[in-house]
Formats: structure tokens, sequence, C-alpha cells
């Protein structure tokens, strides 16, 4: 039944509104990718385009891209129903994580987006599945797990985090390590590790550039800039120039961290050109990453200023803080475009060209699922208590049940926090935590009224 309203919450969508949204200036850069080479951008990895040219190959119509986000989405759901299930959680617990994806109106939105978000967030299920499976020693599912952990690192550099998660937890999954969790661990470890190694080999054999991305660096400087004070730390050598302005209040006028990254005024653009391109400066990645650094050795109490801020962001998305877009700002981003005005003409230029034989786009009235998305946005309390559940269900627990909350809890935490650690808080990439954070909540919850009912229960005569 929940399956069943979910799919016909996506039809209903694919008929207010076809065959995507793609305001959102991203999805001009994945279809540029995937006209030109698959490394045009060097700032981001380049799995979804790589996605988008495996059903482009299919069938060349931008609404199948749409079509095949909406069946992951459904088969996420299913896969956090079950991984709960084999963490060891009833029936009706597994219910909670996959009503999220489900039924989530975020989750709705991204799936129908032409972004990244909807591949990592299958991916991440996947990756927490085959690392159940694989806690009972099958080092054939470690291995699955390390290559779907790797492949979420084609899609997100964010992925990183999940190899870490992936090999750290497996290590530990039995309380301790032991011979077995060892293999296990490193069995996944090294299946990332070599999915990430084809991935440079590749991008490097094709387009002569190292590493998985070239412009990295502008993420940290993104999360630095808006409050870093020259006039409090020592510039490294050669990034003198990047202090052109130097008080945050000389740079009230610009907001968020993705506009000082892409605001032509900002010191690091007029110094290293933009973002989008490989600058021709020498070094230009080592230091503006070492001009980052120094700023946050300099002045860490701004920097944990700023990471606070972004916290309270994820209960209070509309507090103020250095950073981007709130749940709202992100639907308007998502419809509208950068400029408000429709979508943005990058977009419909590249996506013209990747998709030339489209019909013209359908926009009706989105009203109903926008406030569908307001009201089952994962912010307020229902953020704090899934986060205090986290603290709660360690202690609660035991068993399967115990290491499968630590490894959804580890992951949804490791998800929400790394953005805002290395670029800053953006409403978007929380959604990619809500399933294993649901996922943890509920078998936490389950844990707690277990003990309850444990403590109720009169005691044997």
């Amino acid at each position: 039944m929940l399956l069943g309203v979910g799919l016909a919450l996506r039809i209903y969508f694919m008929f207010v509104w076809r065959p995507a949204i793609t305001g959102y200036s991203d999805s001009g850069i994945y279809f540029q990718d995937s006209v030109q080479s698959l490394w045009t951008d060097p700032i981001r990895t380049v799995g979804y385009s790589m996605f988008l040219r495996v059903l482009h190959g299919i069938t060349p119509h931008l609404i199948f891209v749409t079509i095949v986000q909406h069946a992951l989405g459904l088969l996420t759901a299913t896969i956090y129903f079950v991984a709960v299930r084999r963490s060891g959680g009833p029936r009706l617990l597994g219910l909670a994580p996959a009503a999220m994806i489900a039924l989530g109106g975020d989750q709705l939105f991204m799936e129908h987006s032409a972004l990244s978000d909807s591949l990592l967030i299958f991916i991440v299920s996947v990756t927490l599945y085959c690392a159940l499976r694989a806690s009972g020693g099958q080092l054939w599912w470690a291995a699955l797990a390390g290559v779907a952990a790797g492949l979420g690192v084609w899609d997100r550099g964010a992925g990183l985090v999940m190899v870490a998660i992936v090999a750290s937890w497996l290590l530990f999954s039995a309380g301790r390590p032991t011979r077995r969790t060892l293999a296990s661990g490193l069995v996944a470890l090294i299946a990332s590790l070599a999915m990430i190694g084809v991935y440079i080999g590749w991008r490097e054999e094709v387009s002569g550039l190292s590493g998985l991305t070239t412009n990295n660096a502008w993420n940290l400087y993104g999360r630095v800039g808006p409050w870093a004070d020259c006039n409090k730390f020592t510039p490294p050598a050669g990034t003198q120039k990047l202090c052109e302005y130097t008080t945050p209040a000389e740079r009230g006028y610009r907001s968020g961290g993705d506009g000082y990254i892409y605001d032509t005024e900002s010191p690091a653009w007029k110094l290293f050109g933009p973002p989008y391109e490989v600058s021709k400066y020498p070094h230009a990645m080592s230091l503006l990453e070492k001009w980052s650094e120094a700023a946050i050795l300099g002045e860490p109490g701004e920097y944990l200023h700023a990471v606070w801020l972004d916290t309270i962001r994820l209960f209070d998305p509309k507090h103020a803080s250095y950073s981007d877009l709130s749940a709202g700002e992100l639907m308007e981003f998502l419809l509208h475009g950068p400029e408000g005005k429709g979508e943005s003409s990058f977009v419909e230029y590249w996506q013209h060209l990747l998709y030339p034989h489209d019909a013209a786009p359908h926009h009706g009235d989105i009203g109903p699922l926008l406030e569908w998305e307001k009201l089952t946005r994962v912010t307020g309390v229902w953020m704090a208590l899934a986060l205090a559940l986290f603290l709660i269900g360690p202690w609660v627990l035991s068993g399967r049940a115990r290491a499968g909350m630590i490894l959804f809890a580890l992951t949804a935490l490791a998800l929400l926090f790394f953005p805002i650690f290395t670029k800053g808080y953006d409403y978007r990439f929380t959604i990619q935590a809500f399933g294993p954070l649901v996922a943890a909540a509920a078998l936490s919850l389950w844990g707690l009224q277990g003990r309850l009912r444990a403590l109720r229960r009169p005691a044997p005569a």
C-alpha cells in the first residue's frame, strides 16, 4: 500500500510537471558534460553525467530520466524496509524509513529534478544494505558494499564519507575487531579504493587531469571566505591577493558560500578565474586550499561559529548563517532558476542539445505538491527528536539491532555534517540523510519502548 501511494504521487507529479525540474544551474552542467566530454566540469565528480549518458543511449528523452529516478526512489524505499528488517526490527518498523523515501515531499522533488541527489540516495541505500549483509561474514557482500560506496564517490565527492563509514563499521560490527570483521572491513575498503582508482585513472587517461576533481578547493573556500579576516591570520605566500576584502563587513553584500564562490567579484575568482574552469594560475587550487586552512587555524573561533550557525539550520533552515539555501529557497531555485524567472538559459541551452526531440515542457499547478513538501520536511522538532534518539539507541538496543542502528546513525550524521564542515549548509544536502536518519531513529525508539515495557513488567513472585 505504501509503495502504491508513492507510485500515485509520482504519476501525479509526472502529469503536473514534465519532463523534469531543471531550474537548478547544476542540471545544465550535467547536461553539458553529457554532450561534451564527461570531464568538462573540474569541480564535481561526474557519475551523474555518466548516468545520463547511459539512459540517453536507451532513449534520448529527459522524461525517461525522471521515470527511472522515480523508480529508483521506490526501490530505495523497499531497500530501507528490508535493511531495517535485516537489523532485527519488526516489519512495521521498516515502514518508517520506507515512508520517508516513498512519500516524503523533498525526496519526490529530488527524484523529479535533473540532479545527482536521487542517484546518491539510492547508492547509499544499496551500500548500507550490502554492509548489513556483510556483517554475517560473507566477504562478497563486503565487496559489494565497497563497490557501492566507491560508486557513490563517482556520483558525489561527499560519498567519500561512506567509504570510511562502511569499512570502519564492518571492522567493529561484532563489538570488537575479529579476524572475520577485519577481513570484511579490508575487503570493503579495497573494493572502494579500487572503484575510486578506476575513476581517477579513467579521468587522467581521457582528460590529462589528475585526482577526483581539479577545483574542489573552491568548496572549502566557500566555507571560509565569507568570514575570514586576513588581519587575524597570516596568509601563506602567494595568497595575499585573496585578502582583497579584509573584513566580513566589507563583504556584507555577498550572501552564502555558493554566492561567494560564484560571485565574479570574489577575490579568488579575480585571481584564479571561474571555479568551473581549470585555472591557468600556477598551483591555484593548492594555494586556495592553503589559504582556507590558514584561515581556519588562525580563526578557529570564527570557523566553529560558522559551523554552529549551520548546525542550527538543521532545525531552523531559515536561521541566518554564512551558507546557502533554506528549504523554501531550494524549492524556488529548483522550479524557477537562479533569477526567479523560470528555467536558466544556461540549462535550457544544453538541455536542448542533449534532448533535441523533446516536446515543449509542461508546467502545471504544482501548488499541492509544494504544500506536501512543506508538511513532510524533516526539520525542527522532528530533526531534534531523531538526533536525540541517536544518543539513546546504543543503550537500549543489543545485537544486530544495535549494530544496524549505529550504521544508520553514523551515515546520517556524516551526510548531515560533512557538508557543514567542508562547504556550508544547504537544505539540498540534508535530504540525502533522511533515509538513514529515520531508520536509526525508528530502531532507537523501538529499543526504548522495549526497555520501558520491561521496566513496567512486574517482577516474578
